[in-house]
């Protein structure tokens, strides 16, 4: 399982009588608590346990997140709570939590979305990083840091945390989003504790804090004008255009009836070219027809089986699909219930209409790529932009559509 470790614990004092009697992370937003928009972006990524941490008003969160989830169900997630016994600070929720939580871990602000590419910051070394580093801070560039102060570096390590400047001032900052090692707990000495104030500074001490500079939506509910800004148009900002790849002549050879691991060979640039995507915030999407399940020759398990084991191929890169879909269907099938003229197999755009009702991309921007006519034709009958390409090209054709 991949764990996001969320903070919730705390009272947000700034906000008044709107948090009398509810955790700020548990705030309506959007038709839901603003701490499920935060799970949701982070399920898009392959996290599928999520940890609360709680304090203020845990009940509530118990009552929400507890046990027979609702809507741990909806996300398809592990979510469980652990609460503070008493006010422990940031590092101290976090170490009181500390046999919940995996080797290395997601650690943000349930306050707060920064919508970036999460799995670069969990993604491996980096060049210039100590084996030793003990965790990473996701940065943020800012054109005022009065609210937040700002992040020193040099090269990939952090080397200092400066206090908020009294005028506005561009500059990094800590986004509140974190992956870290569990041993970075071994710094603590002793509870209440900051993360902030004491556990980040030590580990910069140690020179094993390193810093990866991000870009995208953000926004903290802290205050009340963030928080209406939020109600207004959170939904709409979290948005994003679709790229909508083939499998089979796209991102693998195309070697007849590919749905085994032994048989599939990544096609040069396929990685880089979903990698690039997700840096520029699109959502990604495969869509394939797979006549060898109408013919016998394989099921929907081991296509399944298949795309799961991309999945991982693209996560030790940085990458990710968001959902793959495929059409079983041929006319000429030997499985009779599969052996029909369906509106999913391409150039049909049943698959493309079903994501598109699901996750409600900005079709304006959208593009559907493939080796076929009939890929390029798919995503021309969407309304979007549909071109069939030559599989060495793929890369370009991304970097050059999602400029």
């Amino acid at each position: 399982m991949k764990q996001a470790a969320i903070l919730i614990g705390g009272k947000g004092t700034r906000l008044g009588d709107a948090v009398r009697d509810i955790p700020k992370p548990l705030l309506e937003v959007c038709g839901r608590p603003f701490v499920e928009h935060v799970m949701r972006n982070l399920r898009r990524f392959g996290f599928d346990h999520f940890l609360l941490l709680a304090g203020y008003q845990a009940a509530v969160v118990e009552d929400y997140y507890g046990v027979d989830s609702a809507f741990a169900d909806e996300l398809g997630a592990r979510i469980d709570v652990v609460v503070e016994p008493e006010p422990l600070g940031t590092g101290g929720a976090l170490l009181h939590a500390r046999d919940h939580l995996a080797d290395e871990f997601l650690l943000l602000n349930g306050d707060s979305i920064f919508d970036f590419n999460y799995l670069d910051l969990s993604n491996c070394t980096a060049q210039g990083e100590p084996d030793n580093w003990l965790g990473r801070v996701a940065l943020l560039p800012v054109e005022n840091a009065t609210r937040y102060g700002f992040v020193d570096c040099d090269g990939p390590s952090v080397t200092a945390f400066r206090e908020k400047p009294a005028a506005p001032q561009s500059g990094t900052i800590n986004s509140g989003v974190y992956w870290l090692r569990r041993a970075a707990l071994d710094v603590i000495t002793q509870t209440p504790c900051s993360l902030e104030q004491e556990v980040f500074p030590e580990l910069v001490r140690q020179g094993r804090l390193m810093g990866r500079q991000y870009t995208g939506y953000f926004i903290d509910i802290g205050i009340p004008e963030d928080l209406e800004t939020a109600r207004a148009g959170l939904t709409e900002a979290l948005r994003k255009p679709a790229a909508f790849l083939d499998r089979d002549g796209t991102l693998n050879h195309d070697d007849g009836y590919t749905h085994k691991v032994a048989d599939f060979r990544w096609m040069d640039g396929a990685k880089e070219a979903i990698r690039a995507l997700n840096d520029r915030g699109y959502l990604v999407f495969v869509v394939t027809n797979q006549a060898g399940i109408a013919r016998g020759y394989y099921g929907p398990a081991e296509v399944e089986a298949l795309h799961e084991w991309m999945q991982g191929e693209l996560a030790a890169t940085g990458a990710h699909v968001d959902e793959f879909r495929y059409c079983p269907h041929h006319p000429e099938g030997a499985v009779p219930e599969l052996a029909i003229n369906c509106d999913c197999r391409k150039p049909g755009t049943a698959m493309l209409e079903e994501l598109c009702a699901r996750w409600h991309p900005l079709l304006d921007a959208s593009f559907m790529l493939g080796d076929a006519e009939k890929d390029a034709e798919a995503g021309r009958r969407m309304g979007i932009t549909g071109r069939q390409i030559e599989p060495a090209n793929l890369l370009s054709e991304v970097l050059s559509l999602s400029a």
